[in-house]
């Protein structure tokens, strides 16, 4: 089946410490204290082992709902500095396997105050029939609208939630 790859870098800057979050985002059971639910995402759960290590398991997307869900692994951490996920999605009413990659890094900015430079590096790797193949826009869109999302809510949290 022919595949393609796309790849989109988010960044924002946060005030707050780069432990703060690291420590939010590597703790994938209690995302649902700063990331709301949404029609891709409910929640992480079977985090395994915990707390997240390189090499953890994790099911994400809908993990209540037959067929919304997917396995996926930790593979990279870096404490604080950086931590990296994968999974694979298959999206059945496309015929499609999406190979998801992500990295996140935490740059402490220089300076007096407690400012991070974050930055998600997503890549998708859609391996899908090519009579479909004009509706990848829909699958990259969808992914898009996800880590704008994660990113908004990461930083909103984190400000409004100083430790």
């Amino acid at each position: 089946m022919p595949s393609s790859q796309w790849h989109k870098l988010y960044a924002t800057t946060v005030d707050a410490p780069s432990v703060v979050l690291f420590n939010l985002v590597s703790d994938m059971p209690n995302y649902g204290e700063w990331l709301p639910g949404s029609d891709q995402f409910g929640h992480t759960s079977d985090v395994e082992p915990y707390p997240v290590i390189l090499g953890s398991r994790y099911r994400d997307g809908k993990p209540d709902q037959p067929g919304r869900s997917w396995w996926g692994i930790v593979t990279g951490f870096q404490a604080p500095g950086s931590i990296d996920f994968h999974h694979t999605i298959t999206i059945g009413r496309l015929k499609a396997t999406v190979d998801v990659d992500i990295h996140y890094s935490f740059e402490p900015e220089d300076g007096p105050s407690a400012r991070t430079r974050v930055t998600r590096w997503l890549v998708l790797d859609i391996a899908m029939p090519i009579a479909v193949r004009p509706l990848r826009r829909i699958i990259t869109s969808a992914f898009d609208r996800e880590n704008v999302r994660t990113v908004v809510a990461l930083k909103q949290y984190a400000e409004a939630h100083p430790t």
